[in-house]
């Protein structure tokens, strides 16, 4: 159960909207993808008039079906690289803030230094 703050819904119940929404866009992706699929399969089954009314319907079914499974291949395949993209840029935002971290901990060390030295009576 999320709980809600004053100001609103929490942070929870945003991540179910976010969720749901990619869930929306997945399905409505689909969808297109189903759409265009079986258009390709009936403008190549234009191409063949010879075809029998049950040889139409399978060549259609089968080239709809190959094209589903070419655009889901496609699709694991960007899924892929994103992942390992995220991974790559991920390890090198750590090692860029580790580096910042460190160099504003030398400068705060250095300045903090340099100050005693010119306030520190000899």
């Amino acid at each position: 159960m999320t709980e809600r703050t004053p100001t609103g819904p929490s942070v929870g119940a945003a991540g179910e909207t976010d969720a749901g929404l990619r869930q929306l866009e997945g399905y409505l992706y689909w969808q297109d993808q189903t759409r265009q699929a079986r258009r390709a399969a009936a403008e190549f089954a234009d191409l063949l008039p010879w075809l029998t009314a049950t040889q139409r319907f399978d060549l259609e079914h089968h080239f709809a079906h190959a094209q589903l499974q070419a655009s889901r291949r496609r699709l694991e395949q960007f899924r892929e690289t994103r992942e390992r993209l995220r991974e790559q840029y991920g390890a090198r935002y750590r090692r860029l803030r580790a580096r910042c971290l460190l160099a504003a901990l030398l400068a705060t060390v250095l300045c903090t230094t340099a100050f005693l030295a010119i306030v520190r009576p000899h």
